[in-house]
């Protein structure tokens, strides 16, 4: 039972608070990429490991380099309300890196992908409930492990 003004009823209200959140955030990167050209491949594609946000590929046209059409892409998206704890990519740290790189093998490995992966954050502002603003970085290559 949530008792208002207790922990516990802040803590759920917060949990769902961050999940609303997350989920315009999702939505608004999946829109961005598809805008940029990118086939969205899936969405929340769950492992033992966590979840990766979005796993797409670049149309060869969509990119300005042609020959990234071959590539898998595993997107981890920020989304901020507040300019509380930096920039969205600075919440991204390498071991937040290698977590989305072995949920991606994991995703190469169900999807027999052998190919080459990227890891991109999109990071997403938003203010009073509405995008303010949205960014895209590419990060990391990574080869797929041979299965």
């Amino acid at each position: 039972m949530c008792v208002r003004g207790s922990k516990r009823c802040y803590n759920k209200v917060m949990k769902q608070d961050n999940k609303i959140t997350g989920a315009t955030g999702e939505r608004a990167a999946a829109e961005l990429l598809r805008k940029k050209g990118y086939e969205i491949l899936e969405r929340n594609f769950q492992t033992k490991f966590g979840e990766i946000d979005i796993v797409a590929k670049p149309h060869p046209r969509g990119e300005r380099s042609s020959h990234l059409g071959g590539v898998t892409v595993f997107v981890e998206v920020k989304t901020k309300t507040s300019d509380e704890f930096g920039e969205p990519w600075e919440m991204v740290n390498q071991y937040k890196l290698e977590q989305v790189k072995r949920m991606g093998e994991l995703w190469n490995i169900k999807n027999n992908w052998q190919g080459q992966c990227r890891i991109d954050v999109v990071g997403v502002w938003l203010k009073e409930g509405q995008v303010d603003k949205i960014e895209h970085w590419k990060k990391n290559f990574f080869k797929a492990k041979n299965l």
